[in-house]
């Protein structure tokens, strides 16, 4: 008797191989693309951790330093470039502003890192007869978004779509004798 050749095939199927290799390249080009985005936004969080820091700095400055506590209204945006000489600002909101504008830029890293997408810093007080002050900081974001309304560093950052916002009000007790 004659064996039976092609009665029962064993194997795999050139198509089953091809299949198999779209599916496994689909997978591969959905983990790159999670590990891209997973990478961007673990910027974004640490560009937020860093704001709130120089957020915090700058508020504690302020509740600290109640009786100057409008000295530290800026006139313009703080960070755009390091001063080197905070010494000669003596002592008070001047040297504050200067030491601020200096975290801002990226002065206590070298530069290294807050400079990456770099942090710009405005102190205003929305009502001269009231003794609130708000703080923000603003920085450049890698993913757009929907523009802040406050105006601190409005442009700074090319396109507003990119530029992000933490605020927070200081409120200054009015001491009396």
């Amino acid at each position: 008797m004659r064996p039976k050749r092609f009665a029962a095939q064993r194997g795999f199927s050139l198509i089953e191989i091809l299949i198999t290799l779209v599916i496994t390249a689909f997978g591969l080009l959905g983990l790159a693309a999670f590990a891209a985005k997973s990478t961007q936004l673990g910027v974004d969080a640490t560009q937020r951790a860093r704001a709130a820091a120089l957020l915090n700095d700058m508020s504690s400055r302020v509740a600290n330093n109640k009786p100057n506590a409008a000295g530290y209204v800026t006139g313009a945006v703080q960070g755009a470039a390091i001063d080197n000489n905070c010494a000669a600002a003596a002592v008070g909101a001047a040297r504050d502003l200067c030491e601020w504008n200096n975290l801002l830029a990226g002065a206590n890293d070298g530069g290294a890192n807050s400079a990456f997408l770099g942090y710009r810093g405005c102190v205003t007080q929305p009502d001269p007869l009231q003794p609130v002050f708000v703080i923000t900081v603003a920085w450049g974001s890698l993913t757009p978004g929907i523009p802040p309304a406050d105006l601190c560093a409005q442009g700074a950052f090319g396109d507003d779509s990119q530029r992000r916002i933490i605020r927070s009000q200081v409120r200054v007790a009015a001491l009396a004798a």
